[in-house]
């Protein structure tokens, strides 16, 4: 019988680690298994991480598994398989995909494993490597509002969880997100560059700037770098699954495009 208590959590990545521990400091029981590298496994089994061979293992008698590795193909190497997670979880239990991936994908997901009898909820999170120590990020949750109840308790020990509708509302919130995000970023080192050439102080136009109406999130707490640099594949991954979305749904997206090309 699943424990209530107990989550099996695997991606334990910069933002992955600190929630983990977030979850063990308040007394779940987290096991996991080594995905890319054991450093974090081998941190966090100090403060009583139960390390499993295969997800499978680490699934069984959890009622929520995690999983917030890179992409798809992580994912269906962690969850899918002899040895994935959803051949280890028992009906009733959760499946919650903290993962930033297509929305289809979570629904794909999601009927497969309802033949399990296991629920999906996609909730990809945001607020940085910060947020995921402090407790603060903001989980884009999609899915049922009653799973999403069960999960309350620790949702709310990473941060503040939303619900943004059915299965893969997650996701493309999280996109949005991440997109706006990338574009603003983006378009400010452009526009320091030609203040820069014109021979301004930066530094201003960055204090101007913040006390404006072009101000941003982004503005006010981003570090720009001197020298632009490939967005890196991350923001790609993020940028393409926005625009694939778009062009399924038949929405014209040329900014978003533009951004995209920009960050090859």
């Amino acid at each position: 019988m699943n424990d209530a208590n107990q989550i099996a959590f695997v991606g334990l990545g910069a933002m992955g680690e600190p929630m983990a521990e977030r979850l063990i400091d308040a007394g779940f029981t987290v096991k996991s298994v080594a995905n890319r590298s054991r450093d974090a496994i081998e941190r966090l089994a100090g403060k009583g991480l139960v390390e499993c061979p295969t997800p499978r293992e680490a699934a069984e008698d959890a009622q929520v598994f995690i999983s917030i590795v890179f992409d798809e193909d992580q994912n269906d190497r962690v969850l899918r398989g002899d040895a994935g997670a959803l051949a280890g979880l028992a009906p009733g239990s959760t499946l919650v995909v903290m993962s930033t991936v297509s929305p289809s994908y979570c629904q794909v997901l999601s009927k497969e494993a309802a033949e399990h009898g296991v629920r999906v909820l996609d909730c990809p999170v945001s607020g940085r490597v910060e947020g995921a120590i402090a407790g603060t990020l903001t989980l884009m949750v999609g899915g049922d509002e009653s799973v999403i109840e069960e999960c309350a308790e620790a949702f709310a020990v990473m941060g503040n969880a939303v619900r943004c509708g059915d299965i893969g509302a997650g996701q493309l919130t999280k996109v949005a997100n991440n997109t706006l995000f990338i574009a603003t970023f983006a378009l400010l080192q452009e526009l320091r560059d030609v203040m820069g050439a014109y021979g301004m102080d930066v530094k201003q136009f960055m204090e101007v700037l913040n006390q404006s109406t072009g101000r941003s999130w982004v503005s006010e707490n981003v570090g720009i770098p001197r020298q632009r640099a490939p967005l890196g594949s991350m923001p790609t991954k993020d940028l393409g699954i926005c625009r694939d979305l778009a062009a399924e749904l038949g929405v014209d997206v040329p900014v978003l495009k533009q951004v995209l090309e920009h960050g090859k």
